[in-house]
């Protein structure tokens, strides 16, 4: 009873996390939140269920095969394949498997929901785009500093760089955008003596919108490639960049 059906489910529960870890390696944080911890937990214990009946169903009939293999095999089982390899011993777990396809879908919907929540915490509470724009050139600055990595060839390393550096720079074309329009609404506002129109209040909003956009593409990166410390490092450094924003203004307060 223990080695036909519990072995095999101690042993799949482990393999199954791993499996997830690299399935979604770049696609978010399993235990990021409450529902996506929900939503891993479900899988490893359906999977390790179904490697325990695979195990009582199929070890009487092959007593050769050990039991910790039934459950390793169905622990990987999560990983995604190619057709090419979905033949024969692959085809039957499919089938086994197939009550995780509903849970890994969930799943990987709700890791894209968590990063995009965590790029919008990050992204807001900047009042303009100097204090944003200083904050995108620190962010580009530590993920850099952390492309090369043991495990990550050397064209992966390139790409990422690459990809980082245009990231940011799509920030900082945004940001220049704001602060130009700013600075010429200002500017007309100060020679007229008048208030902003609708329409000035819009243009620059909407570059300040557009600068925030890129700001969470550039966040996810960091999101991606980032560990859980990196995530503290990277709160520390935008709240720093509000308390300048609160320094400023202590001052400007003080020089009324």
């Amino acid at each position: 009873m223990i080695s036909e059906w519990v072995l095999p489910a101690v042993v799949c529960a482990p393999v199954t996390w791993v499996s997830l870890v690299f399935r979604f390696r770049e696609e978010g944080r399993l235990l990021g939140s409450l529902r996506s911890a929900a939503l891993t937990a479900g899988v490893v214990l359906w999977t390790a269920a179904v490697a325990a009946v695979a195990g009582g169903l199929v070890l009487p009939h092959a007593s050769s095969v050990p039991p910790a293999a039934v459950g390793a095999v169905a622990g990987t089982g999560v990983i995604p394949r190619g057709r090419a390899e979905q033949t024969g011993a692959r085809a039957v777990l499919a089938v086994l498997t197939l009550g995780d396809s509903l849970l890994l879908h969930q799943l990987a919907l709700r890791l894209r929901s968590d990063r995009a929540d965590w790029c919008d915490r990050m992204a807001e509470g900047f009042r303009d785009c100097w204090d944003l724009d200083a904050f995108a050139t620190d962010l580009r600055d530590h993920l850099l500093m952390r492309v090369d990595v043991p495990g990550r060839t050397g064209r992966a390393r390139t790409v990422l760089r690459k990809e980082i550096v245009e990231r940011h720079g799509e920030v900082k074309t945004a940001a220049q955008k704001w602060i130009t329009a700013e600075t010429r609404v200002e500017k007309a506002c100060q020679q007229q003596g008048r208030r902003p129109t609708p329409e000035e209040v819009r243009l620059v909003r909407r570059a300040f919108g557009e600068a925030e956009q890129y700001l969470r593409h550039l966040l996810e990166l960091g999101h991606a490639y980032g560990k859980r410390s990196d995530a503290r490092r990277l709160l520390a450094l935008r709240e720093r960049h509000l308390a300048y924003e609160e320094v400023d203004d202590d001052a400007v307060a003080v020089g009324r």
